[in-house]
């Protein structure tokens, strides 16, 4: 008796995703600008490859004096085993900068070795965080609540029997205040999560879809604005006691991708954010970087009616569609190999790369069982005459009775 067994070559496919919260290019605020250039802040990143699946969350990255707190797993043939990683941190306090706790969670997952079954996703949630290049004044403040979701998994792909590979990044972004508690004070918060997925298919079916947030701005004397629109932008003049001749610039960031048969690659700036002034630039942030990429051989990957994912010829079906990319629902990504984990979010699926095999089919009656047109009628007076000779009978039982009577009286 033999197991259907999908075997993949070695360095046949990769998968990478990441995710940052914040993103500092650079900054010329203060005497701190310098310590400040290059953070990153809610780093969330997952990859898979042949040999294995890696995961990892990081609080915070490049400022000088801030700890590395990180969560990273490993899974994959080199006897890491599957599991979770989840680290918490109480905080950081430096000169230039506050960062509450942070919740940091990495998973990795690795079927057997010889099928592609795979799977990684990180999650992390920085605490909130308060950038003070000149000491004493606040420049930014990244809300509490802001967290990034990562994740590389196995798909089903219509119209082929190979599989796909799915890398998803998602900045979950409450809201980011510049100028807190000053005249020019100005606050953008995120009414929708941006996304970036990505499909690599090897095949025309590979694709990348690019979800943008919604933000509303709200600035000094009542001043408010709405971008919903990928490539849209806003210039804000900061008006105030003291301010000099700058504005703030907030444009939503669109999409840069690379697509063919058997590779994509694709980055967003889900909002880039900007203060400008006559002669220098004061901040210059992305809220919400998004980078993914994916490879896979032409045609794809395995089968993806039965694929081996351990045990004794066990088998099932690796993984929900790829049209399919709902975010996590949970704190901490699943642990165990054989669960799927459902990235998310808020990507609306391509209807061409529907699952077909998702939806299951009615099931038609055989011949035998199929109604006669006859039957097919309803049967609504179909006793009438019946009633009408059970009714005749008592009438003449009835009057039969009654002469009787009427003689023997």
């Amino acid at each position: 008796m033999s197991t259907n067994v999908a075997h993949v070559e070695k360095t046949s496919f990769s998968a990478h995703a990441s995710a940052n919260v914040l993103r500092l290019a650079n900054s010329d605020a203060g005497p701190h600008a310098t310590a400040l250039n290059g953070l990153r802040l809610g780093t969330s990143t997952a990859s898979v490859d042949t040999d294995q699946s890696t995961a990892s969350a990081t609080q915070l990255i490049g400022p000088p004096g801030a700890p590395l707190t990180a969560a990273t797993r490993r899974a994959g043939d080199n006897d890491e085993e599957s599991g979770t990683v989840t680290r918490s941190n109480s905080g950081v306090e430096l000169p230039f900068l506050t960062l509450g706790a942070s919740r940091l969670t990495a998973t990795a997952n690795w079927g057997r070795p010889d099928s592609p079954i795979a799977l990684s996703s990180a999650l992390a949630r920085p605490g909130e965080l308060v950038l003070r290049p000149e000491d004493d004044e606040a420049l930014m403040q990244v809300w509490r609540g802001s967290q990034t979701r990562t994740q590389t998994q196995l798909v089903a792909v219509a119209g082929q029997s190979t599989l796909g590979l799915r890398t998803t990044a998602k900045a979950e972004l409450s809201a980011v205040t510049l100028f807190r508690g000053t005249a020019t004070e100005m606050t953008i918060r995120f009414l929708r999560a941006p996304s970036l997925m990505a499909v690599a298919a090897g095949t025309e079916r590979t694709d990348v879809r690019y979800v943008p947030p919604v933000v509303a701005v709200t600035a000094s004397q009542g001043r408010s604005y709405r971008l919903d629109e990928a490539g849209e932008s806003i210039e804000v003049p900061l008006d105030g006691p003291g301010c000099c001749n700058r504005v703030v610039r907030v444009r939503l960031g669109t999409v840069r991708e690379r697509v063919g048969h058997t590779s994509v690659d694709a980055t967003a700036a889900a909002v880039r954010l900007q203060i400008i002034g006559a002669e220098d630039r004061l901040l210059d942030a992305t809220i919400g970087d998004l980078d993914v990429s994916a490879h896979v051989p032409n045609g794809g990957l395995g089968q993806s009616a039965h694929v081996p994912i351990g045990g004794q010829g066990e088998t099932r079906t690796p993984c929900r569609p790829c049209d399919t990319d709902e975010p996590v629902e949970t704190d901490e990504p699943v642990v165990e190999p054989q669960e799927e984990i459902v990235i998310p979010g808020a990507l609306t699926p391509r209807e061409d790369i529907a699952s077909e095999a998702a939806s299951p089919q009615p099931i038609a009656p055989s011949p035998s069982e199929a109604a006669t047109p006859q039957e097919a009628l309803p049967r609504t007076g179909a006793s009438l005459p019946l009633i009408a000779a059970i009714g005749l009978a008592l009438l003449i039982v009835g009057w039969i009775v009654v002469r009787a009577v009427r003689r023997r009286a």
